[in-house]
């Protein structure tokens, strides 16, 4: 661990400078205040709140540090180490990490320096041993190791023994005929998941039975993740049996399974580690679990942890594992089910062509249950963006179309109504209140036209901005940032105010961001590049058309807003035209940049992609210039489809609050009000919260269309647009040339 002199030396300053810096006790230059600052966090320094007790007597003070307590055998150990810790002479310090690698590291520095008497943790960064060597082994810190252990540290440890609880499950199951068997854990660094991986394969090589590795199914440890692995990954082809390493990873599975019509345990049994209770109504029904002793194991940690601070000359680490209450135990398995069955496909059949995007793919998942009520079987066909407007109005065209249900953007809904090949749907929409009462009113106006319905909003949502919270709240960066701009730093509210902070993150510029690149903007695709550049013309007062109505992109608005555009490029690693949306959401996942401009539809995506041991916490805001792009999709109905009736009940369908819900939890996100009014889904996907605010704020993408023998559709003018960018970007031509060839080449689209 990082020292007083450490820091000096590195910052090429005295040590008392640091240390006047760190107390205030004298003035200390701001660039040196922002670059000394800038390496204590660097090092990892803790300044030591206690330091005088460190010469005198211990603390009476115990730090117990946990991931969370959603899992109940979590909060049933916490409750054992409180109701011991009543007993003793010492104040409990609990804190919760939530995952997050970053956020546990703090803790423990800051209870390291404050000179704790002992630790009890259950670590979510195992694989980190370097830190726990440095940091309590080096402190000499007695700490109790609660079922996740580092490798190499010299430390207590208590956990339960998942080797010999899974060995005996997959054994039994075996025995009892199944064949077929996963197992759902999370995180395989973790040592408590690899000892039930281990007990899972050594029963299969034991019994001489082939195993695949496919059937260790590894997620993070919450019910939803859990369910939407379940849904994805498990529902199509369920096996006969499933070992989970926790309760919330089997309710997690038990939803997925309920909604798909999968009996448990008629279809698949599922088992799981879980904690002793008295109460039976504590326990799942079908699910068979273990009964371990989670509030005696807490009790345990505390007597551990008393008997090496009082006996520390003598005393030799423990490392114990808790047996679970299963060998021999209340577990009746019962007889192996016949391998799952698919149903027959129903003589009725609705076909959707789309796009594959998280929505969509979600709403494949969940359609199961539709089918299941109205014998029906839903084909999706997932097709290209830009293959999908060439395949609807190709599929139109035939005297019987191949699609019932067509997905379109929003920004197509003129160009395929002047096709005609959208069925007006008015009458559906406007008499049935589910739809307008309880669908997001802006969402559902956007499927309007000339005050005709043309189509169900079934994504739904605007631009806002993802930034890294944990630096813009991190005291050394905000230093830095006021001293050279002399404001705060804050979420931006304008461009130029993006643009600012986009530079200060960009380690060209500032050789002490943390980040390399400010942002990214995405261009690999021209419609999403054609948003990025509307939010820009939107907001200098800009666009495609001037105040008359007439098109018009030669003016001073938006040239101000094009080099907007070209100055964002310089804070990013590949310009303005080939970083994907994927891409730009692992480089803001991994670190690399500081601030991502996408839509609520990407969400859950960009949450998945967060690298916990960097990041420590994302935020969310309003776009700078406070004017985000109304983006969604719809799905509307072909004029030649013969079930329109059971299109109308999908619709209903998707609307009902559990269905809302469902679709959700999936994607984080819905074009459905009642997740908005759900405090578990906002807390879920915080991200809605900003969303409701943005789409109020939205506007809509207006193209051109009506040329003298044709309609012209949105993805030419999307192309020009981005051509006459890039040229721009190159330096080929000036902005205000870029806009004004870009005018000149949609002119002849429609000459």
């Amino acid at each position: 661990m990082a020292t007083l002199k450490d820091v000096a030396e590195k910052a090429g300053v005295s040590i008392a400078t640091v240390s006047n810096c760190i107390n205030n006790t004298k003035t200390v230059k701001p660039a040196t205040r922002a670059k000394i600052m800038q390496i204590i966090e660097e090092l990892n320094y803790i300044p030591n709140a206690s330091a005088k007790s460190l010469k005198s007597e211990a603390s009476r003070e115990i730090g117990v540090v946990f991931p969370d307590i959603d899992d109940s055998c979590h909060a049933d150990i916490l409750k054992g180490i409180i109701s011991s810790a009543e007993n003793m002479d010492y104040t409990l310090n609990i804190s919760f990490s939530y995952h997050t690698p970053k956020l546990e590291r703090k803790i423990i520095d800051q209870l390291i320096g404050r000179n704790v008497a002992g630790i009890i943790l259950i670590t979510c960064q195992p694989q980190n041993a370097d830190y726990f060597q440095n940091s309590i082994v080096r402190h000499n810190i007695p700490t109790i190791f609660i079922d996740h252990f580092p490798d190499n540290i010299d430390a207590n440890f208590l956990a339960f023994d998942n080797y010999n609880s899974c060995y005996y499950l997959t054994k039994k199951l075996i025995e009892n005929g199944y064949h077929n068997i996963d197992l759902m854990i999370g995180h395989s660094d973790y040592f408590s998941e690899r000892e039930c991986v281990r007990g899972f394969t050594d029963a299969h090589d034991d019994l001489e039975l082939e195993f695949d590795p496919c059937q260790i199914i590894e997620t993070r440890f919450t019910k939803e993740s859990s369910f939407r692995k379940a849904m994805f990954n498990i529902v199509e082809k369920p096996p006969q049996a499933i070992i989970t390493s926790s309760h919330p990873l089997a309710k997690g599975v038990i939803e997925a399974f309920n909604l798909c019509s999968i009996k448990i345990p008629k279809d698949t049994c599922i088992i799981t580690l879980g904690e002793e209770s008295w109460n039976e109504s504590n326990y799942l029904p079908n699910l068979l679990h273990t009964s371990r002793t989670a509030y005696t194991l807490g009790i345990r940690s505390i007597q551990v942890l008393m008997k090496n601070l009082h006996e520390s000359a003598f005393f030799e680490k423990e490392f114990m594992l808790f047996k679970d209450n299963v060998i021999g135990s209340h577990i009746k398995i019962p007889k192996a089910p016949i391998p799952y069955r698919i149903p027959k496909t129903p003589k009725r059949t609705l076909r959707i062509i789309a796009t594959s995007m998280p929505t969509i793919l979600s709403l494949h998942a969940v359609s199961k249950e539709f089918e299941r009520q109205h014998e029906v079987k839903i084909e999706f066909d997932f097709v290209s963006y830009r293959e999908l407007i060439e395949t609807i109005v190709a599929d139109s065209a035939r005297e019987k179309s191949k699609y019932d249900v067509y997905m379109y953007d929003i920004s197509w809904l003129t160009y395929l109504v002047n096709l005609n090949v959208l069925t007006d749907i008015t009458e559906l929409i406007t008499s049935n209140e589910m739809f307008t009462k309880h669908l997001v009113p802006k969402n559902l106006s956007n499927a309007c036209y000339k005050g005709r319905y043309y189509g169900f909003p079934i994504v739904g949502g605007s631009h806002i901005l993802f930034y890294r919270k944990d630096l813009f709240e991190q005291p050394s960066i905000q230093n830095q940032f006021e001293t050279r701009y002399n404001m705060p730093l804050r979420p931006p509210k304008t461009w130029k105010e993006f643009n600012g902070i986009a530079q200060f993150f960009t380690k060209e510029f500032n050789p002490y961001s943390p980040t390399l690149y400010g942002t990214s903007v995405i261009g690999s695709v021209n419609e999403e590049f054609a948003l990025e550049l509307q939010i820009r013309l939107w907001s200098f007062g800009g666009g495609l058309y001037d105040s008359a109505g007439r098109l018009k992109l030669d003016t001073p608005q938006n040239v101000k807003a094009l080099q907007s555009l070209l100055d964002t490029a310089r804070f990013t690693e590949h310009g303005i035209s080939n970083t994907s949306i994927n891409s730009s959401f692992q480089d803001f996942g991994i670190g690399r940049t500081a601030m991502l401009l996408s839509f609520t539809e990407y969400g859950t995506l960009i949450n998945d992609c967060l690298h916990g041991d960097i990041i420590t916490k994302i935020d969310y805001s309003m776009l700078p210039g406070q004017t985000p792009a109304n983006v969604g999709w719809h799905m509307g109905i072909s004029k030649t489809t013969r079930h329109t009736e059971l299109i109308a009940n999908y619709f209903k369908w998707i609307s009902q609050k559990k269905t809302s819900y469902y679709m959700t939890t999936l994607n984080g996100q819905s074009t459905v009000l009642y997740p908005y009014e759900n405090q578990e889904i906002l807390r879920l996907y915080p991200w809605m919260r900003v969303n409701t605010k943005c789409i109020e704020k939205s506007r809509n993408r207006v193209y051109p269309f009506q040329a003298p023998d044709r309609i012209v559709p949105p993805y030419e003018i999307e192309t020009i647009l981005q051509d006459v960018c890039i040229q721009a970007y190159q330096k080929e031509l000036s902005p205000q040339d870029a806009l004004r060839k870009g005018e000149s080449r949609i002119r002849r689209l429609f000459q």
